[in-house]
Parts: structure tokens; sequence; C-alpha cells
């Protein structure tokens, strides 16, 4: 886990390091003054338009942990 190799973050009370989490998540959501890219928009779309005709199609947040798993045990 990346928090092991953080030392310092480990030593931040509770209160500490909640506010560490809303400053970092601040960082990934978008701001309103950055464009919105429309290709991977178009591709999102068509992806959850695929879900919805298909969802027997999808997999769990478990499978696909796994198949990366498998993946880099392979490469091993």
């Amino acid at each position: 886990m990346i928090l092991e190799t953080l030392p310092s973050v480990q030593k931040l009370t509770p209160s500490e390091q909640s506010q560490l989490v809303e400053e970092l998540w601040e960082r990934w959501l978008p701001r309103d003054d950055e464009p919105t890219n429309a290709a991977i928009v178009e591709l999102l779309e068509a992806r959850m338009a695929h879900y919805r005709q298909h969802p027997e199609t999808a997999v769990t947040w478990d499978e696909v942990k796994q198949r990366i798993e498998r993946l880099r045990q392979c490469r091993q």
C-alpha cells in the first residue's frame, strides 16, 4: 500500500487525514475552466449505452481485480 510508504501521513490525526483526503479529492475533480474532452465523453456514453442494452456483459469489480492479478502473475 502507498500509505505504508508514507510514515508522515500515518502520523496524522484522523481529522488531518480527512482533510488530506478532501484536498486530494479536490485535485482530481474537474474544474469548470477545464475543457471537456468530447472524445472521452462520447466513448463513455457509448459504453453506457452498450451496458444498458447488454447488462449481462458487465463484470464485477472483484472479477476485474482477479483478471488484473492473473495478468500480473503471467508477466512475472
